[in-house]
């Protein structure tokens, strides 16, 4: 004979499965918040390996400048390719995070942010092609010493923005950021050598508008080289903000 529930019993129940529901709560946050982070490190990875590459596309550039040869060339040229997949996969992660599931006001401005920053690596890629176009010539030896100016800052501030990026360092952040200086002061010490350069030879030679032109794609890649650090830097300031 089924016995009646008693009023006492039937808290008792509902208390079980609230309280089994919110422990349910708990574990499914927990996977979104998993879920998450996991999506969060991939796309962190594969900001890190575009810039590994984005260096290597430097060293051969100034590689090929010296010893031009349809291989490096190539290797460039295929680089800048993956770096353009780069950007998509990332937006991919970022739609399927959006998409699955309800995301915080904060996280989702650090996914934009890390959106913008696939984006600027992506240009950092067509700066370096641009500088490929325009010095693939005769009169390339001419344009070495320039280039390898700029290139002394601007490989330091990558190495800098990969350590810093990888290990969460405000420090390394922050010298790419101090180093543009240097960048924008070779940028118009290069124009201003060039003008005097045509005031006495009294004609513009195609060796000087290069050189101008190229100088200028060399101080936006430090521009964006910057503004990378700058929006991860962000990132940092927010966590720690969060944290305590």
């Amino acid at each position: 004979m089924r016995s009646t529930p008693t009023p006492a019993n039937v808290r008792s129940s509902r208390n079980n499965i609230l309280n089994r529901d919110f422990s349910l709560g708990g574990v499914i946050l927990l996977k979104r918040q998993n879920y998450f982070e996991l999506k969060s490190q991939q796309m962190k990875e594969i900001i890190l390996d575009v810039l590994e590459r984005l260096l290597q596309m430097a060293d051969q550039y100034t590689a090929h400048l010296e010893k031009p040869s349809d291989k490096k060339k190539a290797y460039i040229l295929q680089v800048e390719q993956f770096v353009n997949q780069s950007e998509e996969r990332v937006n991919d992660h970022i739609l399927e995070l959006l998409s699955l599931q309800p995301v915080a006001k904060d996280k989702v401005k650090e996914l934009f942010g890390i959106s913008r920053i696939a984006g600027l690596l992506e240009r950092v890629g067509d700066q370096l092609i641009n500088l490929l176009t325009i010095s693939d010539g005769e009169n390339a030896a001419e344009l070495m010493p320039m280039i390898e100016q700029f290139f002394h800052y601007e490989r330091e501030m990558m190495g800098w923005l990969i350590q810093g990026i990888e290990k969460n360092d405000r420090h390394l952040l922050e010298l790419v950021i101090s180093h543009d200086q240097y960048v924008n002061r070779l940028n118009k010490g290069t124009y201003q050598s060039v003008v005097h350069s045509v005031q006495e030879q009294e004609k513009i030679t195609e060796s000087n508008l290069k050189t101008i032109i190229m100088s200028r794609f060399l101080e936006r890649l430090g521009d964006y080289l910057v503004t990378i650090a700058k929006i991860y830097h962000d990132f940092l300031d927010t966590r720690q903000a969060s944290d305590e």
